[in-house]
């Protein structure tokens, strides 16, 4: 049971008079939920995997949450039809493990999911298609849980270009840095997204999209810019000899809109802060996360 004080500032007749008044509100802890947080790609295989976790008590303020170990977890590639429906290939099925990579320094991470083909064959390990449809499907303690996602056609990055340079002030000594702009040009359809990721000297050697640098604020949907040539200047700010590789993933609305609710539920302080809903594309009982498809056009560069 926790007291909440509840204020209330009353005013009349030009006299201000305060009040205080104790309620006793009960909250009820809320039901654990499996988080799943899942990828497919066109360009790097290993970066193909699934976590899943259990959520925390409802009054932890963080996201971290226990390993879920022991599943059975799969994605299947298929084709969308006219009607919505989908037609999946059964021998497209690949079943993703726990296990040792060497991106992990060899360590079992419990709770993380991926195609071991990478450890034998990693040019065979499963890989998406631009205009697949995946179907992700998970049996955790006894319950069934599923997504679709679908890897849009990929939308090409012109270049990366290097400028409008400034001393970093921030950091003990004084360094030069500058931002980079992308081109690429929107396509002449409505409701294309697009998230941004890129990895540096001091983070290749870290293993994941979360390890990745990003900025899912860029606005990244195209209402007011469709069909038009963009040059987005980011406002991160690059080491200037940095080597960066950078991604341009072309999402889904309904991805799109996950990593945007998400970004603003992580920036809240606890439960007693103003609630945001999770946009969940996982169906299940008592389950939130993204099954997310990137269409990736990458492009590597020096920043000068």
């Amino acid at each position: 049971m926790k007291k909440a004080s509840i204020y209330l500032l009353m005013m009349s007749m030009a006299v201000f008079a305060s009040c205080e008044r104790n309620f006793d509100i009960k909250l009820k802890n809320n039901q654990e939920q499996l988080i799943v947080e899942a990828y497919i790609n066109n360009e790097l295989p290993s970066y193909n995997y699934v976590i899943l976790g259990r959520s925390q008590s409802y009054f932890e303020p963080g996201f971290e949450n226990t390993p879920v170990t022991g599943a059975t977890v799969s994605i299947t590639e298929g084709t969308q039809l006219a009607n919505n429906t989908y037609n999946w290939d059964p021998a497209s099925k690949r079943q993703l493990k726990e296990g040792r990579l060497p991106q992990f320094g060899n360590q079992l991470l419990p709770g993380v999911y991926f195609d071991n083909t990478l450890l034998f064959n990693p040019g065979n390990a499963l890989k998406g298609k631009p205009g697949k449809s995946y179907l992700l499907e998970i049996d955790a303690e006894g319950k069934q849980y599923s997504a679709i996602t679908t890897l849009l056609p990929i939308v090409p990055l012109d270049s990366v270009t290097t400028g409008f340079h400034y001393i970093d002030e921030d950091v003990d000594t004084t360094q030069e840095k500058a931002r980079l702009t992308v081109h690429y040009k929107d396509p002449d359809t409505v409701g294309n997204t697009q998230l941004y990721y890129w990895s540096t000297i001091d983070s290749r050697d870290n293993f994941g999209w979360g390890a990745m640098g990003t900025n899912r604020f860029t606005p990244g949907t195209d209402d007011l810019v469709n069909g038009q040539y963009i040059h987005l200047t980011l406002s991160n700010g690059f080491a200037i000899g940095d080597s960066v590789n950078y991604y341009m993933a072309s999402v889904e609305r309904k991805v799109y809109n996950f990593w945007d609710s998400f970004n603003k539920a992580r920036s809240n302080s606890g439960p007693f802060s103003t609630p945001v809903r999770l946009l969940n594309t996982i169906s299940g009982e008592n389950v939130i996360g993204c099954f997310s498809g990137f269409s990736l056009s990458t492009k590597s560069l020096v920043v000068h």
